[in-house]
């Protein structure tokens, strides 16, 4: 089983998980943690057991939100088990969250005294609809200080992989005006190369965040070692695995 740490999240139980390391098989092979793909359900359930044994953590004790691609952020509440979210924020010690992704980037995040944890699964849909000031926004209100926040992003596309069309571009720079520099014009005619991990680091750093983290892992570039929605669909495979990335207080 393969996964990374990173350095600013030393002090936290997390890791985000690449595809080895599982019981599924085909394009599922082999670490797939989707209950959202055609995978079946008990390899699903296994490699997600697999994944709570390194930390000693029962299943009972995992929360993965149902992700829309939206930039809501939830709180975990002992009372409530299902979460249609793409980011969220536990206080409880013991539960680990976490979240799924081929692709998109995902966010791990901790609090410099342990007082909190976080994930976001941050696609570019969530990015420009502003999950990651949203996720800053409700840390506020909880009554914590965002500079008190480290960030890990896990590996995602890179941008030499991440095409986009001229459309996709203007309507990001309408937004995020400074977002320019994440967009370089490639071989193609009207399409751009687009910096999904810099681009959450530009707002992060907007933002007054400091501490950051980042793996430098295109999912796209290696297919053997993480799940990359874009990489089936140009191989024209009909699913593909989801790897999680989690974190416990």
């Amino acid at each position: 089983m393969i996964y990374l740490k990173s350095n600013n999240l030393s002090h936290f139980q997390h890791g985000f998980f690449s595809r080895i390391g599982g019981v599924s098989k085909s394009l599922y092979s082999s670490l797939n943690c989707g209950f959202s793909s055609h995978d079946d359900r008990k390899n699903i359930i296994e490699n997600r057991n697999r994944i709570l044994n390194q930390f000693n953590i029962k299943i009972e004790k995992l929360i993965i939100p149902d992700q829309f691609h939206s930039n809501k952020i939830e709180v975990f509440d002992k009372n409530k088990s299902i979460y249609k979210c793409d980011g969220m924020i536990s206080i409880s010690s013991g539960i680990a969250i976490g979240v799924l992704t081929a692709d998109c980037c995902p966010i791990l995040i901790g609090h410099k005294q342990k007082k909190l944890v976080g994930v976001i699964h941050a696609g570019w849909k969530g990015v420009f609809n502003g999950i990651v000031e949203n996720f800053l926004t409700q840390v506020n209100k909880l009554g914590f200080k965002k500079n008190d926040l480290m960030f890990a992003l896990g590996p995602c596309i890179g941008k030499s992989s991440y095409e986009v069309t001229d459309l996709f571009k203007n309507n990001f720079l309408k937004k995020y005006n400074e977002s320019s520099i994440f967009f370089k014009p490639n071989k193609h005619k009207n399409r751009f190369n687009f910096n999904l991990r810099g681009c959450i680091i530009s707002i992060l750093k907007k933002n007054d965040i400091s501490d950051i983290w980042t793996s430098r892992a295109d999912t796209y570039k290696h297919p053997k070692k993480y799940f990359s929605y874009r990489y089936s669909v140009h191989k024209g495979c009909k699913d593909y695995g989801r790897m999680m990335s989690l974190i416990l207080k």
